[in-house]
This record gives C-alpha cells, sequence and structure tokens, in this order.
C-alpha cells in the first residue's frame, strides 16, 4: 500500500499537468487512509488539495467543502499556514461564483494570519484575491492599489511568478479605467517575465490581455494577432476555459468588423467548449 505521502506527491504531479479529475481521485485517497490512520495533518493536506482539485474542475460545492473541512483541521493541529492556505482556496472559490462578501472575508482572515506569521507570499495572495473582487465590483481604484501592493512584494521576495500575475492583472484593471498607455506597458512587463520564467500559460493570459486592450483602442489587426497567439498557446496545454473565452472575444472582434457569419461560428465553438467544461454562458 503506497503511503499518504506518496499518494500526496502523486496527486499533485496530476494536479501540475492539469489533470484534475485524476488527482482528485487521488487525494481522496489519501484522505481515507489518513482517516483511517487518525493522521489529522495529512487528513488536511489532502482535503487542501481536494478542494484545489474541486476548484479547477468548477465543482465549486465540493471544493468550499473540501477547504472548510482543511481550515478547521488546520485549526485544530495548529497548523496556521495550512489554515490560512485553506481560507485563500476557500476566498478563491467563493469569488469564481461571484460570492464577493464571502470571498473578501476569507481573504482577510487568511491575510491576517500570513501578517502575524510574516509570510510575504501568502499577503501578496490574499492581496491579489482582494484586487480580484474588488475588480470585479467595479472598485477600481482599491483593484489597483491592491494588485500593485502585491506587486511590490512581490519583487521584494523574488517571487517572479507573482510579480507577472500581479502586472497582468494591473494591466487588466488599468484597460478597464481607459488607462491604455500603462495597461499595454503592464501586460508587455508581464509577458517578459513570463518568457524568463518559462510559464506559457501566463504568456497566453498576457496575450489575451493585450487583444483587450488593442480591440478596446480599435486597433483590430494587433487585436486578431494577440488573441490568435493566445488560443495557440492555450490550444497546446487544453486549456478549453481559456480557449473559450478568447474564441468569444474573436467572435466579437468580428462582430465590431460587420464580419456577422465568422462572428456567429466562434461564438458557437466557444459555446460548445463551455457546455463540456461545465461552464453555463
Amino acid at each position: 500500500m503506497p503511503s499518504i505521502d506518496l499518494l500526496l506527491e502523486r496527486g499533485k504531479m496530476h494536479y501540475d499537468q492539469g489533470s484534475y479529475e485524476k488527482s482528485g481521485l487521488v487525494f481522496q485517497h489519501a484522505l481515507s487512509l489518513a482517516k483511517s490512520m487518525g493522521c489529522r495533518a495529512n487528513a488536511a493536506h489532502a482535503l487542501f488539495w481536494l478542494g484545489a482539485s474541486y476548484r479547477a474542475q468548477a465543482k465549486y460545492g465540493q471544493a468550499e467543502e473540501s477547504y472548510t473541512q482543511a481550515q478547521k483541521i488546520y485549526a485544530r493541529v495548529g497548523n496556521d499556514m495550512g489554515r490560512a492556505n485553506a481560507l485563500t482556496g476557500l476566498g478563491d472559490a467563493y469569488r469564481d461564483q461571484s460570492t464577493f462578501s464571502l470571498a473578501e472575508e476569507s481573504y482577510i482572515r487568511a491575510q491576517e494570519i500570513y501578517t502575524r506569521a510574516g509570510s510575504d507570499m501568502g499577503r501578496a495572495n490574499t492581496l491579489i484575491g482582494l484586487a480580484d473582487v474588488h475588480r470585479a465590483q467595479f472598485k477600481y481604484s482599491l483593484a489597483e492599489e491592491s494588485y500593485l501592493q502585491a506587486q511590490e512584494i512581490s519583487t521584494r521576495i523574488g517571487n517572479d511568478m507573482g510579480r507577472a500575475n500581479a502586472l497582468d492583472l494591473l494591466g487588466e484593471v488599468y484597460r478597464l479605467q481607459s488607462k491604455f498607455t500603462q495597461s499595454e506597458e503592464s501586460h508587455i512587463r508581464a509577458q517578459e517575465l513570463f518568457a524568463r520564467i518559462g510559464c506559457d500559460l501566463g504568456r497566453a493570459n498576457t496575450l489575451f490581455g493585450l487583444g483587450q486592450l488593442y480591440r478596446d483602442e480599435s486597433r483590430y489587426a494587433e487585436a486578431e494577432e494577440s488573441y490568435a497567439r493566445a488560443q495557440e498557446i492555450y490550444a497546446r496545454f487544453n486549456d478549453d476555459r481559456g480557449r473559450a473565452l478568447t474564441l468569444c472575444c474573436i467572435g466579437s472582434l468580428r462582430r465590431d468588423l460587420g464580419r456577422n457569419a465568422e462572428a456567429a461560428a466562434h461564438y458557437t465553438e466557444a459555446r460548445d467548449l463551455f457546455a463540456q467544461i461545465g461552464m453555463i454562458i
């Protein structure tokens, strides 16, 4: 029988490869084994990663339940970092469902623990989550402030991935405020960082953001090129959500140009992809 630690590592490997259904099954096995052996710490770890696997599959009810159970066990065994991580995951699940008040509450509770523990990376992650909530609520100045703080913290601790993510999201909030020059600069800086650390999906996200920006500025040829490059990367990594969102945007671009038949075809393809991954639009 494999050990709990081995099962957790195997599950994380599947998770990192985007095989979320497989990772969920492995984490369930690890959870059952941890419970049978009375190992609460490993049960909490398995529940945390099970929550992450469910969230990645948009199974939000199960994700919430797993994160909540993990958070409670971490609290009982005195693992503050685990508790903060579970609260952050719970915030992410609430945010994905647009349950913003609960998301904000979870992020703030996690942030308090990270601050107490001196975890700058944790603080940066919760700042990103809070900024995402504020952006979705059209509180752009608050979102901008939080993204900037997250970017500054990530720069200080040498976390290039965190810095790139913050810059990319900052580019989006600049675009929403029609600060187009700052938006382009942020997306391009993020793209350079993602390229340097070899994160292709991060590059795809920046290309998607640039496509949105160029479309807003009526720079249609550049928008189409950016969307096409993003789509190519998403397809390579089997990121159906990214592909579907990009197809929607290409459809909107074609509609802007009066190419309605092409727009309809892209919308249909996007709808079918969304249906495959269980997302309703």
